[in-house]
């Protein structure tokens, strides 16, 4: 008897505990967010905390009669707990969409009907008899089910059932924050639903003592985690369903804190770490966080960039077009962000090409105009001295000037062509690009060494352009029988010769077009060095080499197309 009175007293304090924590709550819900779910979520609090209220009334009465009378709300209170439940259900899943209203109008309707059978018991059909037991310090009134009652239990559990199906179709479905929330909501209602079986089949530890509403606890503290910790009101669950999976774009959704609640397949590689605080700075997409500010424009008009490595883990960059999208529910109240990266890459890389031309096309006219003028002025005047002197050697003087004007073009037309989009890119052995460039350079007498092992990812013919115009460079300053040097450098690989170098104030011009201090130079090689080097990403420059001689640095910027070391 002393262990049963322990056990009654302690079921007494839970049942008090499941109803302050099921009315607190139903306020703090009603309170938080004006929202149809945070609404139906206070309704089923209201009713659970009533049926544990109104049980416990009747374990503590004082006389039997006054226990019976508590039999009443009790029992409307737990029948309308399984409506506000459903209720709550579909509109947390989505599935209110396609369910009409008028099911909640029909379920409230039928649990309103069996309160006033179950209250005036017809020919005993509700029940056929009640009596009061005992247990411990407690009086357990009961009923002895007769067959309306039976079939409302019945009906009772399938509409569980189904409710059930939604939420275990939703954790299914759904992912990241919104499966963990579901879980918890499921996990924690079915334990209730099983307190329930128990009762009716009579196994707890009275035949007649109805435990659900301790579990009640579990309910209201398990939903409210959810709701409070996870803010599952702030951004509606079913906006994870507008998430195209087939997408192949990054899409990610925010909330109104920018934490992030969802995102698909394609943007699962950017997100670092899955603990249901991450937020837009945790997505390894450096700068995102500050395109959004500029993109977030209320209905996604702005737009704006950002580039980061491909997630397939080959290190190539790729640029996103990044757009984002207030998300509103079917009520019209914004809950977050849906922010959808687009796959731009070509079409920057398209423009910038676009835009080099335009470059080299304005570079190219100015320089024809220029350079050119002087051979044809020499080729003019030759030709006219030929004809009023008759003497041909001056055709010799014209034939000079239309091979220099044959360099022109030829390096006019290498610069222009600069200006495209690289071709294949692939990893290259610099060394070995480096020595298919040396040889075909007419230098028998110069001496090339190479001491670097690097890989990188460049388009072939365009690095052995890069090699070729610097070795030429340094046969045609150093001479016949200078030493060229490759090596590794910090970032990147560099070039050098044992020449006489160049001077300090010439360093910062030497690549621009038609800078030469070489009699027979067109002034184009260097600059076009400086445009393949760009095309790549990378960027070079002019200094002194440990020998004296010159020595250009190139450095293999992690901005388009990095390097890779092995």
């Amino acid at each position: 008897m002393v262990g049963e009175a322990g056990l009654s007293v302690a079921i007494a304090v839970m049942m008090l505990a499941a109803a302050l924590a099921s009315y607190g709550f139903a306020w703090y819900s009603r309170r938080r967010a004006e929202h149809p779910i945070s609404d139906r979520f206070a309704l089923l609090m209201v009713a659970d905390g009533s049926w544990a209220l109104f049980l416990l009334l009747g374990h503590l009465s004082p006389t039997d009669s006054l226990a019976l009378l508590s039999r009443t709300p009790m029992t409307a209170s737990a029948v309308f707990a399984t409506v506000f439940w459903f209720m709550f259900v579909i509109e947390y899943t989505g599935d209110s969409e396609w369910i009409p209203d008028v099911t909640e109008w029909l379920l409230a309707i039928a649990a309103a009907g069996y309160v006033v059978v179950f209250a005036l018991n017809p020919g005993g059909i509700a029940y056929s008899s009640r009596g009061v037991a005992s247990f411990g310090y407690l009086r357990v009134p009961y009923e002895v089910f007769g067959p309306f009652m039976i079939g409302y239990t019945l009906y009772t559990y399938v509409v569980l059932l189904f409710t059930f199906g939604l939420l275990g179709r939703f954790l299914l479905q759904t992912r990241n924050l919104y499966r963990k929330q579901a879980a918890v909501i499921f996990g924690v209602t079915f334990l209730v639903l099983v307190s329930t079986v128990v009762y009716v089949s009579g196994v707890s530890p009275h035949p007649r003592l109805d435990l659900t509403p301790v579990f009640f606890v579990l309910q209201a503290v398990g939903i409210g985690i959810a709701l409070y910790r996870y803010d599952f009101l702030d951004v509606e669950p079913m906006a994870a369903h507008t998430l195209l999976e087939e997408m192949a774009d990054p899409v990610f959704v925010v909330d109104s804190s920018d934490r992030l609640v969802d995102w698909n397949d394609a943007a699962d590689a950017y997100v670092e770490r899955d603990d249901g605080q991450t937020v837009l700075d945790d997505i390894a997409i450096p700068g995102l966080p500050r395109t959004l500010t500029v993109t977030d424009g209320g209905s996604g008009g702005d737009t704006s960039t950002v580039t980061t490595t491909r997630a397939d883990g080959s290190r190539e960059r790729v640029t996103f077009d990044v757009r984002t999208t207030p998300i509103e529910d079917r009520y019209d109240i914004v809950r977050g962000r849906a922010v959808v990266l687009r796959d731009v890459t070509e079409q920057e890389q398209r423009k910038r090409a676009l835009e080099t031309q335009n470059e080299r096309l304005e570079e190219f006219t100015g320089m024809v105009s220029h350079d050119l003028r002087n051979p044809l002025q020499v080729i003019d005047s030759r030709i006219e001295l030929a004809r009023q002197t008759g003497d041909l050697s001056h055709l010799e003087d014209a034939g000079e000037a239309t091979r220099r004007m044959e360099e022109l073009l030829d390096d006019l037309l290498d610069l222009a062509r600069e200006g495209q989009v690289l071709d294949e890119t692939r990893e290259l052995d610099l060394a070995n690009c480096a020595r298919r460039a040396w040889d075909s350079v007419d230098a028998p007498e110069a001496t090339l060494s190479v001491e670097t092992d690097r890989v990188v990812v460049a388009d072939e013919s365009r690095l052995r352009q890069v090699f070729e115009n610097l070795f030429r460079n340094s046969i045609e300053h150093g001479g016949p029988e200078v030493t060229v040097t490759v090596g590794d450098a910090d970032g990147g690989f560099y070039i050098a010769d044992d020449g006489p170098g160049i001077p300090a104030d010439q360093r910062d011009s030497v690549f621009d077009l038609g800078e030469t201090s070489s009699a027979d130079g067109t002034g184009f090689g260097l600059a076009i060095v400086e445009r393949v080097v760009a095309a790549h990403g990378w960027s070079v420059s002019a200094s002194e080499g440990e020998s004296g001689g010159a020595r250009f640095d190139v450095s293999l910027s992690e901005r388009t197309l990095p390097a890779l070391d092995e």
